[in-house]
């Protein structure tokens, strides 16, 4: 299944608690296990925002890893995750046409 995470740093929070957090997530190698949960993990920054707001598509099937995911950076982030499925535009508007008509 693919998911889209949104994490926003809370505001009162600073760089370097958010650097801390993410050096225990590589020393208790929660990177590699949790590479290994997904079939495919893409983050991407929200230039020029501030807090820092990070996106990520994952594709897991076991959401052990969301859970992970999200309880490790939990403390100093506002997280979202939604379920998600990719659909070309062309496949969209046929899709809202045969639903809502015309």
């Amino acid at each position: 299944m693919l998911y889209i995470s949104v994490f926003d740093a809370k505001e009162e929070v600073s760089i370097g608690a958010i650097n801390r957090e993410r050096e225990e997530w590589y020393k208790k190698g929660r990177d590699k296990i949790f590479q290994k949960m997904c079939k495919r993990i893409d983050r991407y920054e929200v230039v020029g925002k501030s807090p820092l707001r990070i996106i990520f598509i994952i594709e897991t099937d076991n959401l052990h890893a969301l859970n992970m995911l999200t309880h490790h950076f939990g403390n100093e982030w506002i997280t979202v995750t939604y379920p998600a499925m990719q659909r070309e535009m062309h496949e969209a508007i046929v899709e809202d046409k045969s639903i809502i008509g015309g």
